[in-house]
């Protein structure tokens, strides 16, 4: 219930508005009137709760985070950097070797075997 003097929330002053809404458009529309009131009702309602879910605003809305200790800071950017720098070395490996081309793909299936000449003689 809301205390005097506090302003009624715009979520129920739009909701009555579109109930007005509703109510004479179903009765211009040749409805009876008491049903014309219950979509009204119905039609407001919802309408006033989306509205009025809309317009709320609160101050928390991101999560609350836990503060990280500055214990092991230090191990944790050294296993870091350690990490990082193995890709980095492993990338480069990679890139001193053959380049990718389709010729170096297909090579093992198209590939003869070759016979050795010297267990021949």
């Amino acid at each position: 219930m809301p205390v005097k003097g506090e302003p009624v929330s715009k979520g129920f002053a739009i909701g009555l508005q579109i109930w007005l809404l509703f109510l004479i458009s179903f009765y211009g529309l040749g409805y009876p009137a008491l049903f014309s009131i219950a979509l009204g009702a119905i039609g407001g309602t919802a309408s006033g709760f989306i509205v009025d879910w809309w317009l709320t605003k609160e101050e928390n809305i991101e999560p609350q985070r836990k503060r990280v200790s500055d214990e092991g800071v230090e191990e944790r950017t050294r296993s870091r950097k350690r990490r990082t720098n193995s890709a980095l070395n492993r990338r480069k490996r990679l890139k001193e070797r053959e380049p990718v081309t389709l010729k170096t793909i297909t090579r093992t299936f198209f590939q003869r075997p070759q016979e050795n000449k010297n267990e021949d003689s």
